[in-house]
């Protein structure tokens, strides 16, 4: 196991910067269950937990920031109880697989990317840190690092030489085009139009957290040079708090990729209605899970269970709280990284 988990957040684990051994130092094995903030057996907190089963006719499954083993068993749960399930990242999936149903797309894997293109050219707002983790993920020489990858952003990258900065995000799907076509362009982007015309495998890179306007703007520019102009491959940067074992999961069990509701009638998606902001106006308790994550982010229903992590931060504000085995730390566990092609072994 890498002592930093953080170095590969990006591919599925959780964006929570995590140094290894201060989280085993700081680990706490003594955590105990509670009720309404009061320290209680783990029994009594599950017969709690039944309790409001029994008495709620509907509960809504949120955040799901969990190895693939408590991902199956939590849909399965969902399942029996006919309730509405989605996860923390549900923005960022759905942003992405909006534009991608309309648009389709060439994406490849990260080792594909790392071994095949000659070309990388990063659009949007990127975390320094994203950045960093994936060029050390590479293993990739300095020479192409400076010479080969490109950037259209807001903010800069220390670990970037070729940078534009692009306050308009709006715009980036037509500067995109232009590089492609015949089209003249600005003077400034000389070097990248040369390399552009020169590359057999060039890759843009997209990061969805961007919001849908902008994917689906530069999904469907990247429709059109791949119908038109040249071939180009997509890499996504996504899967903060394993949210691709999510989408694996719930594909796998509903052929839905997350954003479901469980009813007599089978299973419906509908990434506007299950959100929790939406659910919580229509769903008075939620059930929130998180055992990869100790500091969530989470939307306050009337009622709240939090099944997770032991050092939670905010376990006094929940009605009750459970605390769970942490994949990585106490148990091993499954996830998926953010390309969805293999899996990270947590020992």
């Amino acid at each position: 196991m890498q002592l930093n988990l953080n170095d590969f957040f990006w591919f599925g684990f959780t964006n929570q910067k995590f140094n290894f051994i201060e989280g085993i130092n700081n680990y706490n094995l003594k955590a105990s269950a509670l009720i309404e903030g009061r320290s209680v057996p783990l029994d009594k907190a599950i017969e709690k937990l039944l309790e409001i089963f029994e008495k709620t006719n509907s509960v809504h499954f949120d955040g799901l920031i969990c190895d693939q083993k408590s991902l199956t068993r939590i849909l399965d749960l969902a399942e029996r109880k006919r309730s509405s399930v989605n996860h923390v990242e549900a923005d960022d999936n759905n942003n992405f697989f909006t534009a991608y149903q309309k648009y389709g797309g060439s994406f490849v894997s990260f080792n594909e990317l790392r071994k095949r293109s000659d070309l990388l050219i990063f659009l949007g707002n990127f975390e320094n840190n994203q950045i960093k983790s994936f060029i050390n993920n590479t293993g990739w020489r300095k020479n192409f690092i400076e010479n080969s990858i490109f950037l259209f952003s807001r903010i800069k990258s220390s670990k970037l030489k070729n940078q534009f900065n692009y306050g308009e995000l709006n715009n980036i799907a037509k500067t995109m085009i232009n590089l492609f076509n015949n089209e003249p362009i600005e003077k400034k982007y000389q070097k990248l139009k040369k390399k552009v015309n020169d590359s057999k495998y060039p890759v843009i890179v997209i990061n969805t957290k961007n919001g849908f306007i902008i994917t689906d703007q530069i999904l469907k520019a990247c429709e059109n040079i791949n119908n038109s102009l040249k071939k180009i491959r997509i890499f996504r940067f996504s899967g903060l708090n394993n949210s691709s074992g999510f989408v694996n999961s719930s594909l796998t069990k509903t052929g839905y990729p997350g954003a479901i509701n469980f009813t007599d009638w089978g299973v419906f998606h509908n990434p506007a209605e299950y959100s929790a902001k939406i659910q919580k106006k229509l769903v008075s308790t939620q059930i929130y899970f998180s055992n990869l994550n100790s500091n969530p982010d989470f939307v306050k229903f009337k009622k709240n269970v939090f099944v997770g992590h032991p050092n939670f931060k905010h376990k006094k504000e929940f009605d009750v709280f459970i605390p769970v085995k942490t994949p990585g730390l106490d148990t091993n566990g499954l996830v998926v990284r953010s390309d969805g092609i293999g899996l990270l072994k947590l020992k």
